[in-house]
């Protein structure tokens, strides 16, 4: 492109030369064609005029011959002639002489300027080089700006979207960008009043900050970091993360530093929030787990340190939840975990476990009985009734108790062993106060082994059914049977069910086996009813999960008509602490139940609260008496009247009465006495296998 301008540069400047010589010449008079012309012209013309006169006067004058003036005019002539002839030459020569030096020094000239020309072009073209060079400069600077523009826009933008301040230092002087003011409150002169920024920082976090940012201007470290709180004007803190590096001469020594400061307030606010929420239960706000795992692995390291741990577990709480719903259960739980607070124990601290679960870490006591006064207090405290929602509820709890390190030497170890003491407490009973010893490890093992074949047995059909018959006394036959569920492992032999049954409600394997009693039981009925026994009834127990069951009702209906069997025939047991503990959950299925047919027993009477308001209101249509009534019976005894009273209690309720575990002859004769439905229990027989409670049926075997 350069040597194309250079070349287009070079014609342009020989064509002005040319034109300029030519102008130059032509400039000059005496080099005009017409002039030249005219002169000549004019010098013979005079030449000729005065040869003529002249010539002629002197001729006249000298000569008087005509032939003489005849010759004379004709030598005269040929003088003419050669004399202007001669004149018009040397003309002519000298014009044309003076044209040709004229043309060799415009030549010379020419050539000269040619010459510069050449050197001008040479130079036009090193300037045009020059200027194509500079043009790309030009051009790489431009296209430089463009990028640094870019790059302070999308440093500005970086800047401003991550909400960092800006600054500088040099020679001790920090110069801050808008940001930190924005941060800070204060302003220039604000800052000009301070001896430096950093007596801003908070007194706590100043001397690690420094220690910090000494190290870097050592050159200790490659980078500038950490997190300090500053004071804003306001007087506050906000929490700032520092940035930097620091930049050093060839001497080592610091020459300029810049960094940013990031307000980190809110993060640190949530760190805060996330914090709490690891380390507490967001229920009841107690601690958690984790917090008490970190809380017994410092104590422990302790040497010579007595701890005790209380595992408080809410007895049946699951039946809370499943009757009043969730949200009443957690308002249980935020009023169990506050009145745990309130009762302020020393030295110690509550945490959550999550569920129906707590724990109260003692960190320090002298003697034992202490930690038992502890667990008295707590079971005092929340054996209150609970007034929530216009509803009364009332709540007991088991508690667990183990010692370090006496029962343990982790937490795992401490945290299984109080809870093994809890269920002790459970079994017990519940509302106890259980201290762990070692061989309970031997019936959570054996409750283990249990559980573990438990969830096998329906699938190996390990479970079968034995029928106690149930003797009408007035008219002295068996008027229905009352279904048992036994069970017979391979690993563990005959189980009874006093171990079983509390596990499959745990586990809720209950509600399967349930289902499977039921239908195996009316099966047998139906057999019965087809042998020609066609007034039998049979009674089934029935558990509380089973109940709380949504479809239950649907469950028990489906299975009467997949076995044809008419309700009026099928009895269900229920248990009174069942009716105490569920009444408003169970009471609507109990009522549907007995609308379509089916009978409903209140098994164990007299043991639990025997609240007549539940026999007035729920569809009762049999009361069995408990065992332990009948163990009692005497000739003499104020129990002989409570078993007299409850008789007539169900006989003034128009109640079918059956007496449960009759075992002797007096408790029969009792019975008949005071006008007893029905009696059940070994004196008559005990329960029996499907085959034999059909040859008792028929007479044929007398137990």
């Amino acid at each position: 492109m350069a040597e194309n301008r250079v070349s287009s540069s070079r014609k342009v400047i020989n064509r002005h030369i040319k034109v300029k010589l030519s102008e130059q010449f032509f400039k000059k008079k005496e080099y005009e064609p017409k002039r030249i012309s005219v002169k000549i012209t004019a010098i013979y013309m005079t030449i000729g005029a005065l040869w003529i006169l002249l010539s002629d006067k002197i001729a006249g004058v000298l000569i008087y011959e005509k032939e003489t003036m005849t010759f004379i005019s004709m030598i005269k002539g040929w003088v003419y002639v050669v004399v202007t002839g001669v004149v018009i030459h040397v003309l002519v020569y000298s014009s044309l002489k003076r044209v040709k030096d004229t043309e060799s020094e415009l030549i010379n000239s020419y050539k000269d300027l040619s010459s510069a020309n050449d050197e001008i072009v040479s130079a036009y073209g090193q300037l045009a080089a020059s200027e194509e060079l500079l043009r790309q400069q030009y051009e790489e600077i431009i296209k430089s700006q463009k990028q640094l523009m870019k790059s302070e826009a999308r440093y500005r933008l970086i800047s401003e979207a991550t909400n960092d301040a800006i600054w500088e230092e040099k020679n001790n002087i920090t110069f801050f960008s808008d940001r930190w003011y924005e941060i800070t409150g204060y302003n220039k002169k604000d800052l000009e009043m301070l001896e430096h920024w950093e007596v801003l920082i908070h007194p706590d976090d100043k001397a690690i900050t420094q220690s910090i940012m000494e190290n870097h201007k050592r050159n200790k470290t490659p980078y500038y970091q950490c997190e300090c709180r500053i004071k804003i004007k306001n007087g506050e803190f906000k929490w700032i993360q520092a940035r930097g590096k620091a930049l050093f001469d060839a001497n080592g020594a610091l020459d300029y530093m810049a960094g940013s400061h990031t307000d980190i307030t809110e993060l640190k606010e949530y760190e805060k929030r996330l914090h709490h929420l690891a380390y507490h239960d967001q229920l009841t706000g107690l601690k958690n787990r984790v917090a008490l795992t970190e809380r017994l692995s410092e104590l422990i390291k302790e040497k010579n340190k007595k701890m005790a741990l209380l595992f408080v577990d809410i007895d049946n709480f699951k039946y809370v939840n499943d009757t009043m719903g969730h949200t009443f259960g957690d308002l249980i739980l935020k009023e169990i975990g506050l009145r745990l607070m309130q009762l302020q124990i020393e030295n110690s601290s509550i945490y959550s476990l999550g569920g129906d679960e707590f724990i109260i870490l003692v960190d320090y006591f002298e003697e034992m009985n202490e930690v038992e006064k502890i667990a008295v207090g707590i079971l005092k405290e929340l054996k209150r009734v609970v007034e929530m929602e216009g509803s009364s509820i009332f709540t007991t709890v088991s508690i667990g108790i183990s010692f370090f390190p006496e029962h343990g030497s982790s937490m795992d170890e401490l945290l299984k062993n109080a809870d093994i003491a809890v269920h002790k407490a459970k079994e017990a009973g519940k509302n106890k106060i259980v201290i762990y010893n070692e061989p309970m490890n031997e019936a959570v093992a054996g409750r283990m082994r249990i559980e573990r074949n438990l969830r096998m047995a329906l699938e190996n059909n390990e479970f079968e059914l034995h029928y106690q018959p149930q003797l009408d006394i007035k008219t002295n036959k068996i008027s229905g049977f009352e279904a048992l569920i036994r069970w017979r492992n391979a690993e563990l032999g005959f189980v009874s069910p006093t171990k079983f049954i509390s596990i499959a409600e745990d586990t809720h394997l209950i509600i399967p086996i349930g289902e499977w009693v039921l239908r195996n039981a009316s099966l047998f009925l139906k057999r019965l009813h087809q042998s020609g026994h066609t007034d039998l009834t049979i009674s089934v127990n029935v558990s509380m999960l089973q109940l709380l069951q949504d479809d239950f009702a649907d469950i028990v209906t489906d299975t009467l008509e997949l076995t044809k069997l008419n309700p009026k025939y099928m009895e269900l047991e229920i248990t009174e602490s069942i009716l105490m503990e569920s009444y408003e959950a169970i009471a609507g299925k109990l009522k549907l139940l007995r609308a379509r047919g089916v009978r409903i027993a209140l098994d164990d009477f007299g043991k639990g609260y025997s609240s007549l308001n539940y026999l007035r209101y729920l569809p009762i249509t049999t009361l069995k008496i408990d065992k332990t009534f009948i163990d009692t019976i005497s000739k003499e005894g104020k129990n002989k009247s409570l078993t007299d009273l409850i008789v007539k209690i169900g006989r003034s309720m128009d109640l079918c009465v059956v007496a449960e575990g009759v075992e002797t002859q007096e408790q029969m004769e009792y019975l008949i006495k005071h006008k007893c439905n029905k009696i059940q229990g070994y004196l008559f027989s005990k329960p029996l296998p499907e085959d034999e409670a059909i040859q008792k049926l028929k007479g044929e075997l007398i137990i």
